[in-house]
């Protein structure tokens, strides 16, 4: 698992680097331009209202009432540990975004957008990195307390379709550049393995992270107390 984690975590940077190193020249630029005026001359009113839902879902109120949310859920359990896991991929990742879209400093498309330009500069997109990196989290969380594999494929499914339908609205919406949305999906792959990496490590150096529910087998499996035994071990 350690070393699949580690493969995701090149894969994204390598990815993140290769963008943010070219997406100022052709063919990039070029694509990015093009996409962006198409975007605006010719994108459909019914596609753009569709993208309203999902990027408000990516933006800082639905990633803060979905982190409440689970931070409730993880406070009552007591899972300190899933909780660090949770506050590191989603408030570490958008803090990271933050200071990379200050050092990029790249404007937004200035040809037209369906809503008003965030102050915010383009390059990596936040939504985009949410869509990976806090959704993946919180998948990753929720799946862990399933019990039904049929209702994690489903989950999972959904999860995935959200995370690319959040990045993709902020290019129907013409706030961003197509390389802002890559960027952010390969930055937000490679901070949830970080993420995923620091904490199989945090609770066994030797081995991967039980999930809760591997750790209610594991529970349920010890041998009772001395001098309470079970009814088919009695005998004379």
């Amino acid at each position: 698992m350690r070393r699949s984690l580690a493969v995701l975590i090149v894969v994204g940077l390598t990815g993140f680097v290769a963008l943010a190193l070219a997406y100022e020249h052709d063919p990039l630029a070029a694509v990015d331009r093009e996409t962006a005026e198409w975007v605006a001359a010719s994108m459909p009113s019914w596609a753009e209202s569709l993208a309203r839902l999902p990027s408000w879902i990516g933006g800082w109120i639905g990633l803060t009432a979905l982190g409440i949310i689970m931070t409730v859920v993880l406070i009552r359990e007591r899972a300190w540990p899933d909780l660090m896991f949770l506050l590191m991929a989603f408030a570490g990742s958008q803090l990271v975004v933050a200071l990379l879209k200050a050092w990029f400093d790249r404007p937004r498309p200035d040809v037209g957008s369906a809503i008003a330009l965030p102050p915010s500069a383009a390059f990596p997109s936040g939504h985009a990195a949410a869509g990976v990196a806090s959704l993946g989290a919180a998948a990753i969380l929720a799946a862990e307390r399933l019990p039904s594999r049929r209702a994690r494929t489903w989950l999972w499914t959904v999860v995935v379709a959200g995370g690319f339908t959040v990045g993709l609205s902020r290019i129907v919406l013409n706030v961003h550049y197509v390389t802002d949305v890559l960027a952010g999906w390969c930055f937000g792959l490679a901070w949830l393995a970080a993420c995923l990496l620091l904490r199989s490590w945090r609770a066994d150096p030797g081995r991967g992270l039980p999930s809760p529910r591997d750790r209610r087998i594991r529970q349920a499996a010890r041998p009772a107390p001395g001098g309470d035994r079970g009814p088919a071990r009695l005998g004379p």
